[in-house]
């Protein structure tokens, strides 16, 4: 009866030892390949970790060195609201209608975002950082302040809208450039 079992070696003798495998080739090839590829690795690592560069646009510069956000351009402009006040040219509502407006167009010039339009309440809303919360909240100060006196019709209705003079709203305005940091 024939077995299927296959003797490889039945005494030590039998044993013969067989060459060594030739594999320095294929191993150095592989070491190769694997410094190869974490040298590639590092270098994209250290590419891709990099802040990506801005590139110049052609939008108009805006911030403290920007033509637009000259603090003595602005300062005139709120003089001269007060100038034509003092003179009978504006009445009392329409100076501080124009100095609500001057703050909200600096704040614009100077941050390159659209205030021109905003609300107490869209101010109020607006997301702060470190970086600009002291100067939106002098914004929304500001703008809160001059409401009462450039909406109340009636006096009697806002006490504190009667005390205020426009020269002192200028001062809020004033305060609001001065102080801005964005």
């Amino acid at each position: 009866m024939p077995t299927n079992a296959v003797t490889l070696a039945d005494e030590i003798g039998d044993l013969k030892p067989v060459d060594s495998l030739a594999l320095s080739g294929p191993l150095i090839a592989v070491i190769a390949a694997c410094l190869l590829t974490a040298a590639v690795l590092i270098v994209l690592t250290v590419l891709l970790a990099r802040p990506a560069r801005r590139t110049r646009s052609s939008a108009p510069s805006r911030g403290a060195h920007s033509g637009n956000a000259s603090k003595n351009v602005w300062r005139t402009r709120i003089d001269d609201v007060v100038n034509r006040h003092a003179a009978g040219d504006l009445d009392r509502a329409e100076a501080f209608a124009e100095l609500a407006a001057i703050a909200r167009q600096f704040a614009s010039s100077a941050s390159g975002r659209q205030f021109e339009s905003s609300t107490l309440t869209d101010l109020t809303y607006l997301t702060r950082t470190p970086a600009n919360r002291q100067s939106l909240d002098t914004l929304k100060q500001t703008i809160s302040a001059l409401y009462p006196p450039e909406f109340a019709d009636d006096d009697s209705f806002h006490r504190q809208s009667g005390e205020v003079s426009v020269q002192q709203a200028a001062q809020w305005v004033s305060n609001l450039v001065e102080r801005w940091r964005f």
